[in-house]
């Protein structure tokens, strides 16, 4: 008998919601694997699935994904897990994808929206010389499954782009941190692109022309509209005002799109107020930035192979040597020497 499961709207901190992983247990009776009893087995209460509004820690998806791979014998589990999703899985998060008046923007307010979906990784998207990069970094500890939760979140990323842009949507490249598998067919298949491994950046490479794509669906209205709900769910996630700015600030610094304006804007208030807030609590919106660009680049000299030069551009830092001499304050230490020592 399974124990009563709290609910939650949003997911808690660390988490990804249900929705877009919802299919971990179908996947696993295709195989005949009894899935409550697997996923009882990772210590997880299968009842979770019922509700796509539950959330699961990083940590507790990550171990989950890696007991697939082992029960089922399938190497790309994740994959599966991840092409199984739609917009419908991501709940009023994929609304932004039907409404906004283009590819671009649709990209650009779910980035920014992110924690309504997950509070355990940020995406990025850069454009430039006609490519388009998306890609999605992890930034809370997991012990293992890494590989796997990836291998979903650029599955999850591939359909999203598909639904948006239509069948005559192709990639160019995707690009993946693990080491390569033994057998690359199922990723070739799946993305129908070159695929690459040992990369420093988990990302999906396209031509940046389809930012401009129209979406069909189309509605400023209800655009702005589902802008506004997604605020207010991220207003309900119990998170005080530091997390808050702290959740936002993640995917503007590595958009490059930071500033107090926009900040007191997705907070609805303006500048000053906001300052005065932040002072009440004994912090300031830059040192709350220098925290962010901090564990974000601890996270990147861990788990990625990102030059010093990349990581440094990614942040927001005009020349690598300002960097070093900031990563050197926080850490005691520079970012090379603390890469030998924390690398995984």
């Amino acid at each position: 008998m399974h124990q009563r499961v709290k609910f939650f709207y949003g997911p808690r901190s660390g988490a990804v919601r249900i929705g877009p992983v919802a299919a971990i247990p179908a996947l696993l009776e295709e195989q005949d694997v009894n899935g409550d009893e697997l996923i009882s087995q990772a210590g997880i209460d299968p009842a979770i699935f019922t509700d796509p509004e539950n959330s699961l820690s990083f940590d507790d998806t990550g171990h989950l994904l890696e007991l697939c791979v082992k029960r089922t014998g399938i190497a790309h589990f994740g994959l599966l897990v991840g092409q199984a999703s739609s917009l419908e899985s991501l709940g009023d998060f994929g609304d932004l994808a039907r409404y906004a008046p283009t590819v671009g923007e649709a990209l650009q307010g779910m980035i920014l929206h992110i924690c309504t979906n997950d509070r355990g990784g940020v995406a990025t998207l850069s454009s430039g010389h006609g490519i388009a990069e998306l890609g999605y970094s992890i930034y809370v500890p997991v012990r293992s499954g890494s590989r796997q939760i990836y291998n979903t979140s650029l599955s999850i990323i591939n359909q999203l782009l598909h639904a948006m842009c239509g069948d005559t949507f192709n990639i160019n490249e995707v690009r993946f941190t693990h080491s390569r598998p033994a057998d690359i067919q199922p990723y070739k298949k799946m993305f129908n692109a070159k695929v690459v491994f040992d990369a420093d950046e988990n990302v999906i490479v396209f031509d940046s022309h389809w930012l401009d794509k129209a979406l069909p669906g189309a509605d400023e209205a209800q655009y702005q509209a589902s802008l506004a709900h997604l605020t207010a769910v991220e207003s309900d996630l119990h998170l005080d005002l530091v997390e808050q700015i702290r959740a936002v600030l993640r995917p503007m610094i590595v958009s490059q799109r930071c500033s107090v304006e926009l900040v007191a804007g997705l907070m609805s208030m303006q500048p000053r107020t906001l300052n005065r807030r932040l002072s009440d609590r004994g912090t300031t919106l830059r040192a709350l930035m220098g925290q962010v660009r901090y564990e974000l680049a601890m996270h990147l000299l861990a788990e990625s192979r990102m030059t010093l030069i990349k990581i440094s551009t990614l942040l927001g830092y005009s020349d690598p040597s300002v960097f070093s001499r900031a990563f050197y304050r926080w850490s005691g230490s520079s970012p090379s020497a603390w890469r030998r020592q924390n690398s995984r």
